[in-house]
């Protein structure tokens, strides 16, 4: 995570559940450190062939962005309306009932409003009522609309990672809007900047090149289990021969890379 972790007792002063008297699109943006992920490894990124690979830092006012970045979203936003039904039906439907906010955890335990899952749907949605509604297009802010600048971006990038896609939200919408799969989309499209997070970004790359999320390699983790055998014969007499890549074994035992 980021740089400092507030103490309890800071962020339980923060906490207000109460409705905010400035409208949502002009509370500008504030990255708080305790409250981002790092930004991914260039290296990863570049290993797992994603686009714009660069050393960029979420505080920096520059994220060095690609010229063309607005059109890249555009393009990638209409992209994903025309092959994903669900995505322009969730886009559409949402009556902010507000039946998912305090289902959160990260809206109870923030106190953002941005957090609440429909107004961190409401992210998106602005943008495509902008672009891709006539409504949105004719009217501006009175139907919800909004133009994608660079503010609207970071917005995006800070709130769609304070989420962990655990779909409560989505359990309690009378609509049945599925939440995580709105934050999963406005990811990638993230991801088409080269917006990522080193949580996501180094796991996988480390899953390509050595199988497992932390990067272990295969001696490494035979070393880790004779050590293990070790403790075992140290507590209970008896020392395990264990096997590895045996031909014609019986059982395949996997064991999960984060429990070594």
């Amino acid at each position: 995570m980021a740089d400092e972790t507030p103490k309890a007792e800071e962020l339980m002063e923060r906490l207000d559940h109460r409705s905010p008297s400035t409208h949502w699109m002009d509370v500008p943006v504030n990255i708080r450190k305790g409250m981002y992920c790092y930004a991914a490894n260039p290296k990863s990124v570049k290993y797992l062939g994603l686009p714009n690979a660069r050393a960029w830092n979420p505080l920096d006012d520059d994220w060095q962005l690609p010229d063309n970045w607005q059109q890249i979203l555009h393009e990638g936003f209409k992209e994903r309306l025309d092959k994903f039904r669900s995505i322009r039906i969730f886009m559409d439907i949402c009556v902010r009932c507000g039946a998912c906010a305090d289902k959160c955890h990260f809206f109870l335990g923030t106190g953002d409003p941005k957090n609440m899952p429909v107004l961190r749907a409401e992210l998106l949605r602005s943008i495509y009522r902008n672009d891709f509604t006539a409504m949105g297009k004719l009217f501006g802010r009175l139907a919800g609309a909004r133009p994608m600048t660079v503010d609207v971006l970071k917005e995006w990038w800070y709130y769609l990672f304070q989420c962990t896609e655990c779909r409560r939200c989505s359990l309690f919408c009378p609509y049945g809007i599925d939440t995580a799969e709105i934050t999963i989309f406005g990811r990638e499209l993230l991801n088409l900047l080269g917006l990522n997070i080193d949580w996501i970004a180094t796991p996988v790359a480390n899953c390509y090149r050595t199988g497992n999320h932390l990067g272990i390699q295969p001696h490494a983790f035979k070393d880790m289990i004779d050590f293990f055998c070790e403790d075992i014969e140290e507590i209970t007499g008896i020392m395990p021969e264990p096997n590895f890549n045996k031909k014609g074994a019986d059982i395949l035992f996997i064991t999960p890379s984060g429990d070594v």
